[in-house]
């Protein structure tokens, strides 16, 4: 990777969550919330299927940073806020905005300091989440 520089807009990535990943991940992270895996409930709750959980959303804001930056960063903080719901196997868009880069290559584990902000959207361009992801970036 070349080093990133303010302004730069990284590569939209876009997924899914399946009904099975939603399951397994309230599993790992202890979120029983029927809204999650019960699509009989989810639905009588007002939602069009089974929901994505905000931690979920985090993780995953993480992770694609992490991909899109190289093997060796590291992250720092993130933070993000829901905006709108997302469902099970709904087509969702990872996208981030390069706003800083700091340090140096005696800073920050080795690398510089990238702050991205980055935001999931729907693929009618509704946000979902919207935040922020610090890393470390050699």
């Amino acid at each position: 990777m070349t080093a990133p520089i303010a302004g730069e807009v990284c590569a939209p990535l876009r997924y899914t969550h399946s009904k099975v990943q939603l399951f397994r991940f309230g599993a790992v992270s202890w979120n029983s919330h029927r809204i999650h895996y019960d699509t009989a409930f989810a639905v009588s709750e007002g939602f069009a299927d089974v929901v994505v959980q905000s931690t979920l959303h985090g993780e995953t804001l993480s992770r694609h940073a992490l991909a899109w930056a190289s093997p060796d960063a590291r992250l720092l903080a993130v933070s993000w806020r829901n905006a709108a719901t997302a469902t099970a196997d709904e087509p969702l868009i990872w996208t981030a905005t390069v706003r800083s880069v700091t340090g140096s290559g005696s800073d920050f584990d080795g690398g510089v300091r990238v702050s991205l902000d980055v935001s999931i959207v729907k693929e009618d361009g509704t946000p979902c989440v919207t935040g922020t992801v610090e890393l470390s970036v050699r």
